[in-house]
């Protein structure tokens, strides 16, 4: 394809999701009118089944079946924070620095740039809209007219689960792991102007399980007790299990975290193999010479897309095998986001197929343009200096990559194996958990000898594994509740300049297991708006 017209489908793109997400920044969940419906009144059964079977519910991109756009870096405010990233400041003084003014703060864990207006419509607003609705569908469920018991049920099972998802994915982001911790309340009603308590972790969990527990009677009420595909934005008991499986893991819960993953992957367990999926093959579009000091052409690097996927865009995320919830985001800093040496240095780059498909973009080093990135005024190649090379390590040149740019949150089967595996391991189990292990990384690896090769089933085996499948997108909340559950003692080390633009302003940055800033800091006038402390450690 065509450099030019890559790079004009690329930046219309971004335009276009900037310009709806701008649109769509004015609501806040306090201002929010009870009628959701898009009626003038909610008064029968199909609208509120409708309300739940709303895609843009789960899948925040560019929606399929044409019911619009909610296009934004839905919850990626904690990307640019873990161990899985790395901005070194020699590549980003001279390749990143004038593109991405946002994303070096929140690298510095400088609490000024994740307190913003901007920075609320990544999880804050979509989250509290989302929970605002399935409180709203709750509430006229039995003051509608009524079509049959089974939609009823189908309806409240799906708007339970919905409000369960949306406050654990809040709790992850704004809450620290301990149950006496300063938690994300609850909010399960539509009355104007009235805000949740803040309440405990542990109530928030409280609440969120005991929704899990009435979404699935309600669903075994309905019918609704196996993986629908064609339909899997709709929640049904294997879903609930699913997350169920995530909340446990996340707690450090194994028992039930283990009984609710292998009752997922009974109803649904496939998993699809990349390396003989046509959709995953990969065309190089995109060519820089590497000059030596004499100016010759030492190295090529080639770069290489999915465009089978890319072209269906998120049509691929809803049809993608694996999925029990398809949840997305499109990774709005994930280009410059470069992975780190320790990230880096855990993939078998020749054989895992992940690392071949996913991290063949060069999207970090596309941003450089005009930067580290030339072109020869005679032969119109794009070229890096010997110099300007310098200045990279061989991980800058990596981020993660997939469903044109999407990352998926939703739980899909791989992440049921590995909590699966992770739960055997801990149990002792590790012949168990390293057969479980070997059924995934075959589905991931160009060849079934490297996929099997030493694997033994240990619990730091599986979190590595679990670090490849779900990429530096997840890091945050392992971390977070390694931390919490293990004692594991991760810290968040890096170099970093107190001024972005001199090299000599270099600082060693040092996040500690106990730091208060775990939990993401609130939109600070939301937070005044609602009474709630900000959270500690932020300015």
């Amino acid at each position: 394809m065509d450099k030019t017209v890559k790079e004009m489908r690329k930046i219309y793109t971004i335009v276009f999701l900037l310009a709806a997400l701008v649109l769509g920044s004015c609501s806040d969940f306090l201002d929010e009118t009870t009628d959701k419906s898009g009626s003038a009144y909610i008064y029968h059964m199909d609208q509120l089944y409708g309300l739940t079977g709303s895609t843009d519910l789960y899948l925040f991109s560019n929606v399929i079946n044409g019911e619009g756009i909610s296009g934004t870096a839905y919850l990626t405010e904690f990307l640019p924070l873990t161990d899985a990233v790395e901005m070194t400041p020699e590549f980003y003084v001279y390749g990143l620095q004038s593109g991405e003014p946002m994303t070096y703060p929140s690298y510095c864990w400088q609490g000024e740039t994740l307190m913003t207006a901007s920075w609320m419509m990544w999880t804050w607003t979509p989250a509290w809209e989302r929970i605002y609705r399935f409180n709203t569908v709750l509430e006229y469920l039995d003051k509608v007219v009524q079509t049959t018991e089974a939609v009823r049920n189908q309806v409240e099972g799906e708007a339970r689960f919905g409000r369960a998802y949306y406050h654990f994915m809040l709790l992850t982001q704004y809450c620290l792991w301990g149950e006496d911790k300063p938690g994300i309340g609850y909010r399960d009603n539509t009355s104007a102007g009235e805000i949740p308590k803040r309440e405990t972790v542990g109530y928030t969990l409280e609440r969120i399980y005991e929704d899990l527990r009435l979404a699935e009677e309600a669903l075994i009420k309905a019918g609704r007790t196996t993986f629908d595909q064609a339909h899997n934005y709709r929640p049904t008991v294997p879903t609930v299990q699913a997350f169920r499986a995530r909340v446990a893991l996340y707690r450090g819960d194994y028992e039930l975290a283990l009984s609710n993953a292998t009752e997922a992957l009974k109803a649904h367990g496939t998993l699809v193999d990349f390396k003989n999926d046509p959709d995953y093959e990969l065309e190089a579009w995109w060519w820089i010479n590497v000059l030596d000091e004499e100016g010759e052409v030492a190295d090529v690097i080639e770069i290489s897309s999915m465009f089978a996927l890319e072209d269906m865009d998120t049509e691929a995320v809803a049809k993608y095998e694996e999925l029990y919830l398809p949840n997305v985001s499109w990774e709005g800093m994930g280009g410059t986001c470069p992975i780190s040496e320790f990230f880096y240095n855990l993939w078998d780059r020749e054989n895992d197929a992940r690392w071949i498909y996913f991290y063949s973009s060069c999207t970090p080093l596309q941003m450089t343009y005009g930067k580290l990135i030339n072109m020869d005024p005679d032969t119109s190649e794009d070229y890096i200096s010997y110099e300007n090379w310098q200045h990279l390590k061989p991980w800058n040149l990596y981020s993660y990559s997939r469903f044109a740019g999407n990352s998926l949150i939703g739980m899909t089967t791989a992440e049921m194996y590995l909590i699966k595996t992770e739960c055997e391991a801990r149990s002792g189990k590790t012949g168990m958990a390293a057969e479980t292990l070997k059924t995934l990384r075959c589905t991931r690896f160009m060849d079934d000898a490297s996929a099997e090769a030493g694997v033994t089933g240990s619990v730091q085996e599986v979190l590595d594994e679990r670090l490849r499948e779900m990429g530096a997108f997840w890091r945050f909340y392992d971390v977070k509740r390694l931390n919490g559950a293990e004692n594991a003692g991760i810290y968040i080390r890096r170099e970093i300049l107190t001024d972005p633009s001199d090299l000599s302003t270099r600082k060693q940055l040092e996040i500690a297991p106990d730091d208060p800033r775990w939990a993401l800091p609130f939109y600070t006038f939301e937070a005044a708006t609602m009474g709630w402390e900000q959270n500690g450690g932020w300015e």
